[in-house]
């Protein structure tokens, strides 16, 4: 069971000794713009500022600047607005023409695209700020994944990194793909977001490779060997904004997409937004990445970890025997 509280990782602070943050990207459905960004100001203070219409940032706050948007791309990126300019549409009426179609697109939009909450980078220790924020939207009719069939809302993690160190960061992705099987099951992640492209698994090859003991690159190789196996940004754990952090220039070179933001965070897509079904989807969510960095900063059992998940990977009889998952869960438990 995991808990309700946003728990604390290991590490608290970062390699420069400064308190480390944690940002969350939040979608759902069931309420109008002006009506999030009205809670996010009675909670947190602030000063709206209107990009779009649909498109609004609180800055200021208490914690920093909050973002609201339609999660729409056309809408998000202006792109609608870019395409009818190049093709000559600038006129004062012309705009108000290519207005009243993002309307339109909104409006068809808004049942089944989400509005995004992207949250600032939270100090990790006052993560709990957010219980009232998830409170307050629910009670407004927020509605998460499983309010349709149609929905794949997620609810996306960006904890700081603890270090650049290329040892540090590569025990930390490993105790994730130690751990994927088991977040999937505990998270009960929806399956119309696990048959999307959007949070592909890692393929069985890569994950092998890198759990494989002698598997030590240097930053670089790290780097090269990821882009080589993973030319995306749909993995239930996106490294490219931190490699984009470290080495804009190769990752710009292999992939070839304006939407990958350099941040040095780790970037974690797993989790489904249920906020009108659990009263602390974010702490749950939160806290089961929690239990990856806690195998991450216990060398020697994610040692043991990663032994007996390269032998899981491949015993022909794997599906007959306890699932990885519940393999997991008992050994959580019984502190193993």
């Amino acid at each position: 069971m995991i808990s309700d509280t946003f728990l604390l990782p290991p590490r608290i602070h970062n390699s420069t000794g400064e308190e480390r943050k944690v940002g969350f990207e939040i979608e759902f459905s069931g309420l109008k713009i002006g009506q999030i960004v009205e809670i996010i100001e009675d909670l947190y203070g602030g000063e709206r500022e209107e990009i779009t219409p649909y498109k609004v940032k609180v800055r200021e706050t208490a914690h920093g600047t909050f973002s609201v948007v339609l999660d729409f791309r056309f809408l998000k990126e202006e792109l609608l607005k870019e395409e009818l300019q190049e093709l000559g549409f600038s006129d004062e009426e012309d705009l108000k023409f290519i207005r009243r179609i993002e309307e339109l697109i909104a409006a068809l939009s808004e049942t089944v695209v989400p509005y995004e909450i992207a949250t600032p980078p939270i100090l990790i220790t006052r993560l709990g700020v957010l219980d009232v924020l998830e409170e307050r939207l629910r009670q407004a009719g927020a509605q998460g994944t499983d309010a349709s069939v149609v929905y794949a809302f997620g609810l996306h993690i960006n904890p700081e990194v603890p270090s650049f160190e290329a040892e540090e960061l590569l025990r930390y992705f490993k105790a994730f793909l130690v751990m994927y099987e088991w977040l999937v099951y505990v998270n009960r992640t929806d399956i119309l977001r696990r048959i999307t492209p959007y949070i592909r698994p890692f393929e069985k090859e890569y994950v092998a490779m890198v759990l494989e003991p002698g598997y030590q690159p240097d930053l670089p190789n790290f780097i090269d060997d990821y882009l080589i196996f993973n030319p995306t940004r749909n993995r239930p754990l996106d490294m490219l904004p931190l490699f984009k952090y470290l080495d804009a220039a190769k990752v710009e070179a292999a992939i070839d997409d304006p939407r990958i933001s350099a941040r040095p965070t780790f970037h974690y897509r797993l989790p489904d937004c249920r906020i009108d079904r659990e009263v602390h989807n974010i702490a749950h969510a939160w806290n089961g990445w929690v239990e990856v960095e806690k195998l991450a900063e216990d060398p020697a059992r994610l040692e043991r970890y990663a032994a007996a998940y390269l032998a899981y990977l491949e015993d022909p009889f794997a599906l007959f025997e306890e699932a990885w998952a519940q393999r997991v869960e008992r050994m959580l438990k019984d502190g193993d």
